[in-house]
């Protein structure tokens, strides 16, 4: 008998980003690694160039509805 998918809502941990890096595949150039570091480690995704060229629009977007970033002054 299939389980029924769950259709309960999830609270999933977050973590503030740290660092990134691309990390180029020289025998799959059809791909790169994304590795992000949090307090709790590293996690390393695939991308594709169509997912990599999405997540930058979006993130762009994201960015742009933000508050703009606050400068120190010198007093």
């Amino acid at each position: 008998m299939a389980q029924e998918p769950k259709t309960d809502e999830q609270e999933l941990p977050a973590f503030p980003i740290r660092a990134y890096q691309l990390i180029p595949d020289p025998n799959r150039p059809d791909v790169v690694a994304l590795a992000i570091e949090t307090e709790q480690g590293h996690r390393l995704f695939l991308a594709t160039r169509e997912i990599l060229e999405d997540l930058g629009k979006d993130l762009l977007e994201r960015a742009a509805k933000m508050p703009p970033k606050q400068t120190a002054t010198r007093r």
